[in-house]
């Protein structure tokens, strides 16, 4: 875009200057003014100032005045018009808040690369910002992207989220999670692929609309696949079958949305051989270990302190966030 930019203001300065010396050269061959006198002439009948003539015009100097007035400021006023609306309105204003938006990308580390603003990328947009999670999108409609950066002061790369040289922009490197909720399974197939290519360590979410896409899907790198309609229609028959439960979370969630975590703790390899209590902060009231997920798939739920942790063992947790449990 710089070089395009540059390009533009270039070919628009020339033109000006093109008709300049032009002016310039005739008052100069044509009636034998200095150069400067000629250049005077020129500028003054361009401005459409209206001072008299420099020196007294023959015939000839006359009719070339009269084709300089007709031609030439034509020329100039859409020179300095389109150089105007380049400077303040179009191009120009465009590269700088690019500028600034790749600078403030690049110093981003371990942050989240939204690709597809759809309902499900605004949703998960909007979950991120109340966490406090720093956030790029990469997003084809401008208008909506640049909203986001209004609303929620979100970066973003316009673009094709399949290309390689946007998820580089959006900084896909020093990146720790990418989520793609495109409108096509294929597209986020190809954004899973090319951001598992560029970061190996990448954990991806990635949206599917049928259950043999979301096979795929993981298949081809991706962590987590998230079927919409299938976790609506789950949500809305725990609705009915256990409303309790569903309200119970749903009220922490919207009252308390800073004020803990919900988690799935891998047990590490440190841990295994020690307790629970040994190896999570359980005394000082910040962490609550709901169950224990054992590597049949068996889960048990409110396990004792004293419990034994093995491998391949996961510890579901509620946890407060480290802001409200220092404060």
């Amino acid at each position: 875009m710089g070089r395009t930019l540059a390009l533009k203001l270039f070919s628009l300065l020339g033109l000006i200057m093109a008709v300049v010396v032009m002016g310039t050269l005739g008052y100069h061959l044509l009636e034998g003014w200095s150069l400067f006198d000629s250049l005077y002439m020129t500028v003054i009948t361009l401005a459409t100032i209206g001072y008299g003539e420099t020196h007294d015009l023959d015939t000839v100097g006359r009719i070339f005045t009269i084709l300089l007035i007709i031609f030439g400021t034509g020329v100039v006023g859409y020179g300095l018009s389109s150089l105007t609306l380049m400077l303040f309105q179009g191009d120009l204003p465009a590269y700088l808040r690019k500028r600034k938006m790749d600078k403030l990308i690049s110093r981003l580390k371990n942050h989240v690369v939204i690709c597809g603003l759809s309902r499900s990328g605004l949703y998960a947009l909007e979950e991120l910002h109340q966490a406090g999670h720093d956030i790029v999108v990469i997003e084809q409609n401008e208008a909506r992207a640049a909203q986001l950066l209004a609303e929620y002061g979100t970066p973003y790369i316009i673009g094709d989220a399949t290309e390689d040289a946007n998820l580089m922009a959006a900084g896909i490197e020093h990146a720790r999670a990418l989520i793609t909720s495109l409108t096509s399974d294929a597209n986020n197939a190809f954004v899973v692929v090319t951001g598992r290519s560029l970061n190996p360590q990448l954990t991806i979410v990635s949206k599917a609309e049928t259950e043999s896409a979301r096979k795929k899907l993981q298949a081809v790198g991706a962590n987590q696949v998230v079927i919409p309609s299938y976790l609506g229609g789950m949500n809305m028959a725990s609705l009915v079958a256990n409303p309790q439960t569903m309200h119970f979370f749903e009220r922490l969630h919207t009252r308390y949305p800073h004020a803990f975590r919900a988690e799935v703790l891998p047990v590490r390899d440190e841990w295994v051989g020690r307790s629970i209590d040994e190896c999570l902060p359980i005394s000082n009231g910040n962490m609550m270990v709901i169950a224990v997920e054992l590597p049949g798939g068996e889960v048990q739920f409110n396990p004792p302190l004293a419990t034994v942790l093995h491998k391949d063992e996961s510890l579901m947790v509620i946890a407060q966030h480290p802001q409200t449990a220092t404060s």
